[in-house]
């Protein structure tokens, strides 16, 4: 009887052993990384407006050189979205203003003019705000208020003439913008 047990003990170890083996399945190890930022801001920038194309189509060479300020300018917005203001203990808000700056490869002529590249040449781009005053390129531009809900800050491009020729052809500029909430 006492063989049997032994035997009965053996086997079921042995049961118990290839039960536990074929129940371990085959892991592949692997890492999940994350990062990010956190930024103290009253409002993020629409994804629409992260890059924002300026169409001017077709223009005359003769109205750049006439200032026809009508037919060179176009019109573009910046989208402030999931806008949110701080409570100060004095029930002031933090952060109702928005101001941008605009910064840029400068004509040699005036600094805050935008060079364009390309087969045009003899003209500039200059950066105006809501009120058509002319945004100075590096400098923060005059406030804009903000609500606590979306926000569309109103701009504008106008092609401007540097030279007295304008040459015809393709053109392109580019130019970086930065927030900053006060």
């Amino acid at each position: 009887m006492k063989i049997s047990k032994k035997v009965l003990m053996a086997v079921c170890s042995c049961l118990l052993l290839s039960t536990v083996h074929a129940a371990t399945p085959t892991y592949t190890p692997g890492e999940l990384i994350m990062t990010g930022e956190i930024i103290e801001a009253a409002c993020s920038i629409d994804p629409t407006s992260r890059d924002i194309e300026v169409r001017f189509g077709d223009i005359s060479a003769t109205a750049i050189a006439n200032n026809d300020v009508n037919n060179v300018t176009r019109p573009f917005t910046v989208r402030l979205v999931g806008c949110s203001f701080i409570r100060r203990d004095n029930s002031a808000s933090r952060y109702p203003y928005a101001t941008i700056m605009f910064t840029g490869n400068a004509t040699a002529s005036d600094p805050n003019t935008l060079l364009p590249v390309g087969e045009a040449s003899g003209f500039g781009i200059r950066l105006r705000d809501r009120n058509g005053s002319v945004l100075s390129l590096g400098k923060p531009s005059a406030e804009y208020e903000l609500s606590d809900k979306n926000n569309i800050l109103q701009f504008s491009a106008t092609l401007v003439p540097i030279e007295q020729d304008i040459k015809a052809g393709s053109f392109y500029a580019n130019a970086q913008f930065f927030m900053d909430y006060n």
